[in-house]
């Protein structure tokens, strides 16, 4: 670039103040959407990966399982492993109370890769010294400090040791259910017999070796893994053969691409640059019609058109420089502040959620090259207009003079209203761009407002949860777990204290077999297919329906999932099919006539999932007690069962446990005390009138922390508030985005009027001159400002209803807590918003830019 065209660029910049610092905001604006939203995208792709890896309990690539000692020193050879560790499973402690604890012998590398790393201490060196979490010492009775002894408790090749070790170093719990508890290899080399592998002749892990690695590419790493298995003469597909060795690529760190979610970011990107497009494009568009005289006068003086071109880009570069760091540096705050509202909508499926993000480059890399691009796009046509007009012309230049416009005659009188109309038309494409700005700005907050409003909290609540209050063993609300065995009941003595307890009402105690009940078995009307063993080496039967898998008792038959209850749990059960009526149908139950099976609901329509129906209404189910049948019962009822009737709000391993798939059958009390030996209370339900549900959250509060451990509580109201932080969330993030793309339209609006008044000076002096009034002025340019926004306020709504019944009702309806709810008042509330604002706008700006008198107006003009 020559000296005199960069003289000219820069003295022609500084004197665009009002040009410059409205392009920067756009740039700025543009550059935060797209960073406050790349911010939010991966901040929940790595927090939900994050999330995903610490519930399943490694970050690795992949994992190696039951391999000899020569094996997994081979594993050291392969091309593909970059890092590799040990892990020799132990067992589960037996000595916990409500943290489940696994003991592994574990190199420093396994322990790093399995988030069980000490945060506080060393590695395990001694025979007797162990890394465990915070919530796993807590406990065993012990504390989290280095040098604390703790006592451990496991069984292993039907022995069980309890051994005195000593806490070498800890680490913060990152699952409160369950955790590592890490021993050296000079644990191993000090108990040889235990780890004697022998998996081969008896299916025991003590002894075998387990090794999670990092592959040096995961391009085609599960080919490489099984190839590797079997180069060492294991078997990576036939999990009962003798030289079974599994090679598990870990889906978590390594995701499958999700073409939807995919679809749907492009789309947000194609949205944002649309929405950056309006409002840069109208910045630079009205920066030219502004200053088309200096353009002019630069031709004149022989700048070429691709000097006057070279000129504008060079402009928008610079302005560029100033206003994408700083939507960069904005929009990353803004996105790192409302991850963890977002990741809040995950946690009504997932528990622990993990947020965390950090300054990615590719987050700026991406943002920055998107907001150029953006710039790029937006300023082609302005700086082509500029460069091509004419100089004669640019100097006569009046917009809305080019171009034909039809004149017609009428009788009617010209009005304010009419006359701002008319100037409407004077660039129509300005005009639209500010229009659809402004219904984006109201699409985008209704369908927010429609999304949040069609979260059903009570749908939530009533899956997860009947009552106000559910109080069970703290093994039912660990995932990892459940109720499974006898010991884990409930004791008279917490139920007697509940009902001692003002305002307690409808209470009833739920009984459910357990592991311990195998003498009790049922003849289902189920065509089974087949017995074998499942992992853990109990007795199960695949179902020839869908291959399901039910748990069997002592004689081969299934266990089933059985249920004792009152009539009172009973009417809150949802009754499908047969007889409905709760009263006549216990009545009926309490006769020995028949049983209600339990199918689970599908969580959207709460009707039957006709997927995991396996039995009709007029079936009979026959139960046998120590081999011999005792009762006929004829299947009575069908009920849509959710997670409530299984065993608490999201957790059902215990039902998994005992009796696999199913079915599940609920028996009045009396019957079911009369066939189970020993009856166990799994669950006491009750309601609390309202006025008293705070004292009973602090009484189960008190009982739980300082009573008995042993015990957990749900609530209805806990359930209630996560229902509500969705909501909240949505419309936080709706909202965001809404009022990003409203501030764009508020911004193209401003510039619009400002530029109106400041080209049309020698106009609105003429008007003026022949009578108009400065108040008829400005109510002339109020009404502009309100066409504006009517016009975007009305496209916005007839949009918002579209969007609302395809697009959003779509989304709705694929998530199940929510129920799709229309409605119009963001929208409205927004119009009203928009309406005041564009009232506002042009009363500051003409008082900001039209000042002096006519005849100094018109002198400016000229």
């Amino acid at each position: 670039m020559n000296p005199m065209l960069k003289l000219l660029t820069r003295r022609s910049f500084a004197a665009s103040r009002t040009r410059n610092l409205m392009a920067v905001l756009a740039i700025a604006l543009t550059a935060l959407l797209f960073t406050s939203v790349a911010t939010i995208g991966l901040g929940a792709m790595e927090s939900m990966t994050l999330t995903m890896q610490v519930q399943k309990g490694s970050k690795s690539d992949g994992d190696f399982r039951n391999m000899t000692a020569q094996q997994y020193e081979a594993l050291g050879q392969a091309d593909f492993v970059a890092e590799y560790g040990l892990r020799m499973p132990v067992g589960f402690l037996e000595n916990t109370t409500r943290h489940n604890v696994e003991l592994d012998v574990m190199d420093e590398t396994e322990a790093e890769l399995l988030f069980c790393n000490p945060s506080h201490g060393s590695m395990p060196q001694a025979a007797n010294e162990v890394v465990a979490s915070d919530a796993a010492l807590e406990d065993l009775g012990s504390q989290a400090e280095v040098g604390a002894t703790v006592t451990i408790q496991f069984t292993a090749r039907g022995q069980t040791y309890t051994l005195d070790m000593v806490v070498s170093g800890w680490y913060e719990a990152t699952n409160d259910q369950v955790s590592t508890m890490v021993v050296g290899t000079a644990f191993r080399d000090a108990y040889p017999d235990l780890f004697q592998n022998t998996f081969a002749t008896d299916r025991e892990m003590v002894g075998t070796y387990w090794s999670d690695i990092v592959a040096t590419s995961t391009v085609g790493l599960q080919d490489a893994m099984d190839d590797w298995a079997r180069s060492v003469g294991g078997d990576p597909e036939d999990a009962s053969a003798a030289n079974s060795l599994p090679a598990v690529v870990n889906t978590v760190t390594n995701p499958t691409p999700s073409l939807p979610v995919l679809a749907m970011g492009a789309a947000l990107v194609l949205l944002f640059i649309f929405c950056g497009y309006l409002l840069i494009y109208n910045v630079f568009d009205i920066a030219v019609i502004q200053d088309i005289r200096r353009y002019g006068l630069y031709r004149t003086i022989g700048m070429s058109r691709k000097q006057v071109r070279r000129l504008i880009n060079r402009q928008a570069l610079w302005l560029a420089c100033i206003g994408i760091p700083l939507g960069l540096l904005l929009g990353f705050f803004v996105g790192r502040a409302a991850l963890p509202q977002v990741m809040g909508v995950l946690a009504v499926s997932y528990q622990n959620i993990a947020v965390n993000v950090t300054p990615h480059p590719l987050i700026f890399v991406a943002a920055a090259v998107l907001a150029a691009l953006t710039v790029f796009l937006s300023t082609r046509k302005p700086a082509r207009v500029a460069a091509n007009i004419p100089p004669i012309e640019a100097f006569r230049f009046v917009e809305g003079e080019a171009g034909k416009r039809k004149t017609r005659k009428s009788a009617e009188s010209a009005s304010l209203s009419r006359l701002a109309w008319s100037n409407l038309g004077r660039n129509k494409r300005r005009t639209a761009f500010i229009m659809v700005s402004m219904m984006l700005c109201v699409v985008l907050l209704n369908s927010a407002g429609v999304a949040a409003g069609s979260v059903d909290v009570e749908k939530q609540v009533s899956y997860s949860i009947r009552t106000d209050f559910a109080v069970v063993n703290a093994a039912s609300v660990n995932g990892q777990e459940g109720f499974t065995r006898r010991d884990q009941g409930l004791s008279q003595d917490l139920m007697a204290a509940i009902d001692a307890q003002s305002g307690v009402e409808g209470a009833s105690a739920v009984y459910k077999n357990t592991q311990e009940d195998s003498n009790v078995t049922y003849d289902i009307p189920v065509d089974l297919e087949k017995a074998d063993v499942d992992a853990n080496g109990d007795p199960i039967v695949y179902t020839a329906k869908d291959g399901f898998i039910l748990k069997t008792g002592d004689d081969g038959r299934p266990m089933c999932n059985v249920y004792g209850l009152e009539e009172s749990a009973l009417a809150r059960m949802n009754l499908q099919e047969g007889e409905t009526d709760a009263h006549a149908l216990y009545q009926k139950m309490e006769q020995g006539e028949g049983v209600v099976v339990g199918t689970l609901a599908d969580f959207g329509t709460a009707e039957i999932d006709e997927r995991l129906d396996m039995a009709e209404v007029g079936d009979t189910i026959t139960v046998y007690k120590n081999g011999e049948p005792i009762l006929d019962l004829p299947i009575l009822a069908k009920a849509a069962i959710n997670g409530d009737d299984q065993e608490i709000g999201f957790t059902s391993n215990g039902p998994v446990e005992v009796g696999g798939d199913g079915l599940y059958l609920y028996l009045p009390t009396s019957v079911y005390t009369q066939i189970y030996d020993e009856p166990t209370v799994y669950k006491y339900s009750f309601n609390v009138a309202e006025d008293q549900q705070e004292a009973m959250t602090d009484f189960l509060e008190n009982y739980v922390n300082n009573v008995d451990p042993s015990v957990a509580y749900a609530s209805a109201q806990s359930a209630r508030e996560a229902a509500q932080g969705t909501q909240t969330t949505i419309r936080l993030v709706g909202n965001l985005l809404g009022i990003i793309f409203g501030v764009a339209g508020v911004l193209n609006l401003i510039n619009t009027l400002v530029t109106t008044i400041l080209i049309r000076r020698h106009e609105f002096a003429t008007m003026q001159s022949i009578g108009m009034t400065r108040r008829q002025l400005r109510s002339m340019l109020v009404h502009e400002g309100l066409f504006y926004a009517l016009g975007g306020c009305l496209l916005g709504l007839v949009f918002s209803v579209v969007l609302a019944f395809t697009l959003v009702q779509g989304l709705t309806s694929a998530i199940w807590y929510f129920t799709f709810h229309f409605t119009l008042l963001p929208a409205l509330v927004a119009c009203v918003v928009l309406l005041v604002v564009a009232a506002l706008v042009p009363v500051w700006a003409l008082r900001q830019f039209h000042r002096g008198s006519i005849v100094e107006q018109l002198r400016i003009a000229e």
